[in-house]
């Protein structure tokens, strides 16, 4: 995690510094998140699958050529083929940010929305890990 920390101390009285004579200023910088990690849980309708996996390697294509990201991947579960996970990794929540109003994601999104299993709840994390 980066952050920084400025001060400024003004000492009278020779340099030595005490209460009454002495000013300090700090002032803390918001920490800057380095890398953004996203695990999203994903239910298609049955049957649904293939139709799936073909427009969600389009955005995974695409996502890899992004320069913000670091990692994107989808899984199809081996136990219920119409669960997928889609594991993500952007340098920062702007490159995040870039990818979520891309032009491949909003197709993605319109075009796998009737595919979706409704009666499952789409499920994102988004995780910020130690640098």
């Amino acid at each position: 995690m980066a952050f920084a920390m400025t001060g400024i101390m003004a000492c009278q009285g020779g340099g030595k510094p005490n209460n009454a004579q002495s000013i300090v200023e700090a002032t803390v910088i918001q920490p800057v998140k380095e890398k953004t990690v996203i695990v999203a849980r994903v239910m298609v309708k049955a049957g649904q699958e293939k139709a799936f996996i073909d427009i969600a390697s389009k955005l995974v294509t695409a996502t890899r050529a992004e320069e913000g990201n670091l990692f994107y991947a989808l899984y199809q579960s081996t136990e219920n083929p119409s669960a997928f996970i889609v594991y993500e990794e952007y340098k920062d929540d702007a490159a995040f940010e870039a990818h979520a109003s891309s032009a491949h994601f909003a197709a993605f999104a319109e075009a796998t929305n009737d595919l979706m299993d409704m009666d499952e709840e789409l499920v994102i994390d988004i995780l910020y890990p130690e640098n």
